[in-house]
């Protein structure tokens, strides 16, 4: 790839750097906010004016870099980035452009989401323009270079132009062209990149060449030289995996605090599975082959609770408030499968409909029963002060009025838009225009029959449409999935909290995402993006059947001396005392061992082991990255501790090394003896905590004719399956 590529950043220092300041246009924002807190309110200021701080200072010529956002899936990003926008203005940047998604759909619901919470109709703040229907054009031009021209002249009445445009390569350059024109040297810009992750990363950066959306991407980023480009996303690991000169690699970034009714994965999959998540059943997945003729009994059970739902709200009058009820039906790409489900919702509708309105329909009662067999199951997660039978009567106006919309482009050239507030109630059925920044109003039950691919972490959480802003109604809903879907999700809170937490320390201590070393969390069943954006060398731990220990120990002969030395001291620190079982003989008998040591003190002392091989320390390093993270959640945690016989202790006990290049210890766990009922020392561990073994041996040659080290230490760690998390690592220069 060629030096064209690359913005290069220059060195700014952020502690030193300009100072934002609240004005009119962000009061007004926060004021017009009426769904806010006074607390959540303040927290969007602090965290917009800290955003704002790192960017571009619009007073310093030439002055640019890229920002990292980071938010949960649907916690509020749009308002952050609105937000920011607000405050753009009312520090004097001139342009703010919006790259607001890949598809239409998306692109008209950032359009009026920013039209109404900046009010741009009722004030004279804004320019706002949109690139969709061909709606910039020369003449756009000619209105942007009339306001920069205000601003030039130091008017009163500059306002701010705001731009959005769809992520898509060919609106990219066609905005580029009718912009390149304009003398843009010293205009203060902001561009946001919603969904930063997507469509913009380079996917042929291995290939050493440019995508086209990216290549259209640094284009425009040349026209702006005085620029901050923000990438915002919930999903942020293709830019942090990227090579860190690359211009959308971030220097800076911020992690966005949710607000008190955001629900996300940990409430659902973590602390709450048992209320909201239901199982699809691998024989209710249809077979593509053999498509069913009718509807899996899950769906028609996740139907049951939707409309309830729906009927619930309806008594509570929710619906005269402006608020919606739906129900998003997730099966896989295909758009034939859209359709399959889609009628397979329709003629449920239609009979459920024809029942409910014929008391003398004789399956009125079978019906009538199914649904108050959801309605106590609803109630025990969202408490009611009424009975069913105040339900029933507004079960057919529930059925017979939902709307059931595919989201695709199936029959038209573009994904539709809804009408939310046309209708209460709505049953949507897609793939792609269900995926990523679509805001789906009012989701209680959600329906996922899809597998999960080839299992790209980031792509597996844009998917999670059930997150959201529903702590007030979080009882009605229930989330449909396969195991395979429950399991993904389940391992994806953990990832998603580790890598939240770590980047969060590391901006609080001050530093940056350029010297941030990536590490999180990751199940072996997903990997964290798609591989053709990555260029960074990450180490992935693994265990052997639980165990985690170095494969060349004996490497440096100070190494192994200060070794010794730490686990000497260890052994000095804590009472131990022997071990053993029936039948075990002395060379078996293990003399020190203990279940009494807290995790948290024997910590320090693992910590201090080195190894001179750079797989074996990153390895070591991503045992003490899951050490810490179980102190941080189990603090009074013990562990087993097992020194086993040795020089040490007296025993001649020898290892040879094999004829590998380069060579490994053979053996390096006792073998069983049936005899003794020994079971073998591999096999000697807890299965609730953390187990910590230390073998000591004389270490011959391959040929066992000499002794190469002796009383050679080698630690070895045995994480249960229940603690175990599998450790991603960037490899760095210093790592070891």
């Amino acid at each position: 790839m060629g030096e064209e590529g690359f913005i290069h950043i220059r060195d700014r220092d952020i502690g030193n750097g300009w100072n934002p300041v609240q004005g009119p246009a962000l009061t007004r924002l926060l004021e017009s906010n009426t769904s806010l807190s006074e607390d959540e309110k303040s927290r969007l200021v602090s965290e917009t004016v800290s955003i704002m701080r790192q960017c571009a200072d619009p007073k310093s010529a030439g002055d640019h870099n890229t920002g990292l956002i980071i938010g949960y899936v649907q916690s509020g990003k749009t308002l952050s980035f609105t937000s920011l926008s607000a405050l753009a203005h009312d520090n004097d940047y001139q342009i703010v452009l919006l790259l607001a998604g890949t598809t239409n759909n998306l692109v008209e619901q950032s359009f009026d989401r920013l039209k109404k919470d900046l009010e741009v109709e009722k004030n004279r703040n804004w320019k706002l323009f949109s690139t969709r229907d061909k709606g910039f054009q020369s003449a756009e031009v000619e209105r942007v270079k009339s306001e920069l021209a205000k601003w030039k002249k130091g008017s009163p009445r500059s306002r701010t132009v705001l731009i959005v445009s769809m992520k898509e390569h060919r609106h990219l350059k066609h905005l580029a062209t009718l912009l390149s024109g304009t003398d843009l040297s010293n205009v203060p810009t902001l561009i946001i990149d919603d969904e930063g992750d997507q469509a913009g990363m380079n996917t042929k950066a291995l290939q050493q060449e440019e995508s086209t959306t990216y290549s259209r991407i640094t284009e425009l980023r040349r026209i702006f030289p005085h620029h901050s480009y923000l990438l915002y996303t919930a999903t942020p690991q293709a830019p942090l995996l990227i090579s860190k000169i690359d211009t959308l690699s971030p220097d800076f970034g911020a992690v966005l605090t949710p607000g008190a009714a955001y629900v996300g994965g940990k409430e659902f999959f973590v602390e709450n599975s048992d209320n909201h998540i239901e199982l699809i059943p691998q024989t209710d997945v249809p077979d593509r082959d053999e498509p069913p003729a009718s509807p899996p009994k899950s769906l028609l059970d996740a139907l049951r609770y939707f409309f309830l739902g729906v009927a619930i709200g309806l008594l509570e009058e929710d619906d005269q408030d402006g608020n919606n009820r739906s129900m998003m039906i997730h099966p896989a790409v295909p758009k034939a499968d859209h359709l399959m489900f889609k009628r397979w919702a329709q003629n449920t509708r239609d009979e459920w409909a024809l029942i409910l309105e014929n008391n003398n329909h004789p399956s009125h009662s079978v019906l009538i029963s199914e649904f108050q067999s959801v309605f106590e199951g609803i109630t025990k997660t969202y408490p009611v002060d009424f009975g069913f039978d105040e339900i029933e009567p507004l079960l057919f106006d529930a059925v017979s009025e939902t709307v059931i919309a595919e989201l695709n482009t199936r029959e038209k050239n573009k994904i539709p838009t809804i009408d939310w507030k046309g209708d209460y109630s709505w049953i949507l059925v897609g793939g792609i225009g269900l995926d990523r920044g679509f805001t789906v109003e009012g989701l209680t039950v959600s329906y996922m029959p899809r597998s999960i691919g080839i299992g790209n972490a980031d792509n597996i959480q844009q998917r999670a449409r059930f997150f959201g802003y529903k702590k007030a109604y979080l009882g009605l809903c229930r989330i449909y999935l396969t195991a395979e879907n429950i399991e993904a999700f389940e391992d994806f809170v953990t990832h998603e909290e580790s890598l939240r937490q770590s980047i969060a320390h590391h901006i609080e201590k001050g530093g940056d995402l350029k010297d941030w070393r990536r590490t999180w969390y990751l199940s072996e069943r997903l990997q964290p993006t798609r591989r053709s954006v990555v260029l960074l060398d990450m180490f992935q731990s693994k265990g052997r059947k639980g165990w985690i220990y170095p494969d060349f120990p004996y490497e440096g002969t100070d190494l192994v001396a200060d070794n010794r030395e730490v686990v000497n001291s260890l052994l000095d620190e804590f009472p131990l005392w022997e071990y053993k079982e029936e039948g075990w003989n002395d060379r078996q008998t293990i003399p020190a061992f203990s279940d009494q040591i807290r995790l948290d003190d024997i910590i320090p002392f693992v910590g201090q082991i080195r190894y001179q091989n750079p797989n074996d320390s990153l390895q070591h390093s991503s045992i003490m990255i899951g050490l810490e993270r179980l102190i941080s959640e189990y603090p009074d945690m013990r562990c087993h501790f097992y020194a086993f016989s040795g020089p040490w202790s007296g025993s001649d006990v020898r290892r040879s090394l094999n004829d590998k290049n380069p060579p490994k210890i053979r053996q390096l766990f006792q073998g069983s003896n049936a005899r003794t009922k020994y079971p073998g020392a591999s096999k000697i561990h807890s299965d609730e905590v953390v187990s910590f073994h230390v073998h000591r041996y004389h270490l011959e040659n391959h040929e066992k004719t000499r002794i190469l080290l002796e009383d050679l230490p080698v630690l070895a760690v045995h994480f249960p399956e229940h603690l175990a998390e599998r450790v991603w690592l960037e490899r760095t220069d210093d790592a070891f």
